[in-house]
């Protein structure tokens, strides 16, 4: 008796410590609450948010100001020779003050799809992509905020970019234009034309291109880029990848799958055991640690699990909800990350349309990259698939949200008595960190490896001229299959393209890629999230 008494009051004790972390999330100081009307906010149309259209997104320049950009609704003077399938729109961009909300700047932008237009690149540096244009801009640079100083110009078609949770590896994903439509001047070594048959369609069209980004300095001049190579694919993939290596994902056996970094320079190393009935989706939240999705005992049962690069699992945690869509806000210099995820009703396949009676919710958690800690949770409105209407801040101090709060209107003699949602960004203070936490920022910092300015592309074509491996194993349930084969031989992406200098692979291999053996992603707009 005594035992089980002990048992209930450590379980009442365990509920306790919960629901005073819950209580610290929803009660953590409101630094600000900054109201989008006055700067020209109108409420979005929840097909477009849900669809996947980026319409709405919130970043820090530093931990005093914020840049806010959303569309605008309003006519538009038709531009001569338009493009047939442009799909034009305004947005607005504002440079707000903390915490004052003050608009210190504002801009609009006439963009020509509903694709994801703006990145961070960190040192208060955005990009900008109009069409198929790249620029970068600076708001917190004296006189005009909104000035765009033209970046990497490629004459494609542009599909997909990444930017690293550093900020220091950009990827563009690029298709050639259809017949007629113009080019421009390329720094881009594109595919020779003549290795494919003319009355063959390409077999990999996406060319895939990675950039090394550092900052000698202020503003916009102060952004080196420098190429690190080119791969060309069958489709837009997101790989899991640093300026020193990437993750090869392996399958292990039965519900089991294997991580290896392999290192641009040549170097594998062999990494945690991750056990999940789904193919895992891991996601780098700083140079030496990722997180990976992974699934128990079926996709409604989610989970997701840290590891570091010392080949250590550091934490896993369990979601009593199915989820699509998650989306990220990095903070590595304060060991820190904020997640989005997009809860929804019962079993949900990622190529389902998401609608107002499917999704729940987006829930936003700030959590502690070496220990998994739950560190705040709220909740997004409007419900944005793209998830940028949630921002970290760089030192992970501060988080912003998007939210839209009901507002009653008492009658007048102009009006009737009506309510109304009205969106804000709410600002809200993290906790400091603590000693351990800052020694685990300096111990995640020691085990990151030395980048040594390798290209990229030859690290992805060794392992893609690499033997499959294959071992018999106990045979599957379902098809009898009895291989364990390399992630990379059932991948979407193809042969490395031709880069000046180099020669050309024997054979088109697959490299890796975060997509499932069953699986055909999209990626046909520039796209940051990850489904």
């Amino acid at each position: 008796m005594k035992s089980a008494v002990s048992r209930v009051g450590a379980m009442l004790t365990a509920w306790a410590m919960l629901a005073a972390g819950v209580a610290w999330a929803r009660d953590a100081e409101q630094v600000a609450r900054i109201p989008l009307g006055p700067m020209g906010y109108q409420t979005m149309v929840p097909d477009f948010l849900l669809g996947g259209g980026s319409m709405l997104t919130v970043d820090f320049v530093d931990e005093n100001h914020l840049l806010i950009t959303f569309g605008l609704r309003q006519l538009m003077e038709r531009e001569p020779n338009d493009p047939p399938d442009d799909d034009d729109r305004t947005v607005g961009a504002a440079l707000v003050e903390l915490p004052s909300g003050k608009a210190l700047a504002q801009t609009q932008w006439r963009l020509h799809d509903r694709g994801q237009y703006l990145w961070e690149l960190g040192h208060g540096r955005f990009l900008l992509r109009v069409r198929d244009r790249l620029s970068v801009i600076v708001p917190m640079q004296a006189g005009d905020a909104f000035r765009e100083v033209p970046v990497l110009r490629i004459d494609r078609h542009l599909v997909a970019l990444q930017v690293s949770p550093d900020e220091d590896l950009l990827t563009v994903e690029s298709m050639k234009f259809a017949s007629g439509d113009p080019g421009v001047a390329s720094d881009v070594t594109l595919v020779d034309p003549t290795l494919q048959h003319p009355a063959q369609p390409d077999p990999a069209p996406v060319q895939i291109n990675f950039y090394r980004l550092a900052s000698t300095g202020a503003g916009a001049e102060g952004l080196v880029v420098a190429s690190a190579g080119a791969i060309s694919a069958h489709t837009a993939v997101e790989l899991p990848m640093t300026t020193t290596g990437f993750l090869d994902v392996i399958e292990g056996g039965k519900d089991r799958w294997l991580f290896n970094f392999d290192e641009h320079t040549g170097k594998v190393n062999e990494l945690a055991e991750f056990d999940t009935t789904c193919f895992p989706r891991p996601t780098f939240i700083s140079q030496s640690e990722f997180v990976a999705f992974g699934c128990r005992g079926g996709t409604a049962r989610q989970a997701l699990a840290g590891f570091n690069l010392k080949g250590e699992e550091m934490w896993q945690q369990s979601f009593n909800d199915t989820n699509v869509a998650p989306t990220f806000s990095f903070a590595p210099g304060a060991g820190r990350f904020a997640l989005g995820r997009i809860v929804v009703s019962g079993a949900f396949s990622p190529d389902t349309p998401l609608t107002g009676s499917t999704a729940i919710t987006q829930e936003v958690r700030v959590i502690q990259s070496y220990d998994g800690k739950l560190l705040f949770r709220t909740d997004c409105t409007p419900v944005e698939r793209a998830g940028q209407n949630f921002a970290l801040s760089a030192d992970g101090m501060r988080l912003a949200v998007v939210r839209e709060a009901v507002v009653h209107h008492d009658a007048t003699k102009d009006y009737d008595e009506y309510t109304e949602r009205q969106a804000a960004v709410e600002v809200y203070a993290m906790p400091p960190l603590t000693e351990k936490d800052q020694a685990a920022v300096k111990a995640a910092e020691a085990m990151t490896p030395r980048d040594a300015g390798a290209r990229i592309d030859l690290s992805l074509e060794r392992i893609s001229k690499a033997p499959v491996v294959e071992a018999v194993t106990a045979p599957d349930a379902a098809s009898g299959a009895s291989a364990v084969r390399s992630a990379q031989a059932r991948a979407e992406t193809g042969a490395p393209a031709a880069v000046e200098g180099d020669a050309q692979p024997a054979a088109p291999r697959k490299p890796p890629t975060l997509y499932g053996p069953d699986e055909k992603p999209s990626g046909q707009t520039p796209q940051q999230g990850r489904e």
